[in-house]
């Protein structure tokens, strides 16, 4: 699956490009600190496949900051007009671009430039050592997952690896019915949750999607969940759950 990061100070994405990658699939994740701390977060800008640098950033801030995301060497895009940017003291930024989205270009031609650029990451990225998870890896990892993030891996890990749907997430993270508010909140909560794997060195592909459906925890991750006594987060969150309850019954009666 293609791996978008959305470098943007407005964190609503132009609908078209919104659509565009969702019909080719892929998982896209905004952010405008990233930007600004390209160099602190290499790592995790390595995880996507290709960085879209949108027009809300301006070409002043993009002198300053573009060499900290180059040097993650993924395809950078960028978001506005090729030949006004060459007739001004910005041209040289074409140089560090690997791709225009300009605003004469149809679905088709920026579905076959995010398509190049996510063959050429596969050819160019150095193969991952296989190495397996560590306890190290997982303090790491469950130290800094907040309440909801460690919400949500419970209850995926509870489905042993079948797929749950995100109506049934949003009840049981929310104790209210699905709305798109919620829908929303969830899929926030699940990019963070795999930026927090990646950070913690753990493979971010051990957490699966289905578009439009819900999530699920591939068997290696699980796996290392077990082996780690994951299991004592379940009477947790389960006892938290019910006092969730307990509140909502006596508000509402």
């Amino acid at each position: 699956m293609t791996k978008v990061l959305l470098l943007s100070k407005n964190h609503t994405i132009e609908p078209n490009l919104e659509n565009i990658l969702q019909r080719v699939n892929a998982e896209f994740y905004c952010s405008s600190s990233l930007f600004y701390q390209a160099k602190e977060h290499i790592q995790v800008i390595q995880y996507f496949s290709l960085v879209i640098i949108c027009d809300t950033i301006s070409n002043v801030e993009l002198t300053q900051y573009i060499k900290g995301i180059k040097d993650c060497g993924i395809p950078l895009f960028r978001m506005g007009n090729k030949s006004q940017i060459g007739a001004t003291e910005f041209a040289w930024l074409d140089n560090d671009i690997d791709y225009w989205i300009e605003p004469g270009d149809s679905d088709s031609e920026i579905i076959d430039k995010i398509a190049r650029a996510s063959f050429y990451k596969k050819q160019t990225v150095q193969p991952a050592k296989e190495e397996g998870f560590s306890g190290q890896n997982y303090s790491n990892f469950i130290n800094r997952l907040s309440k909801r993030e460690l919400q949500l891996l419970v209850y995926l890990y509870e489905a042993n690896g079948d797929t749950v749907a995100r109506e049934i997430l949003c009840q049981k993270m929310w104790q209210k019915k699905m709305s798109h508010a919620g829908f929303s909140n969830l899929s926030a909560i699940a990019k963070r949750l795999k930026l927090k794997m990646l950070a913690a060195g753990i493979d971010t592909e051990g957490m699966g999607s289905s578009w439009g459906q819900g999530y699920f925890l591939q068997a290696p991750f699980l796996q290392f969940l077990k082996n780690n006594d994951f299991d004592k987060y379940l009477t947790i969150i389960s006892q938290t759950v019910e006092t969730q309850c307990e509140v909502t019954t006596q508000t509402e009666n």
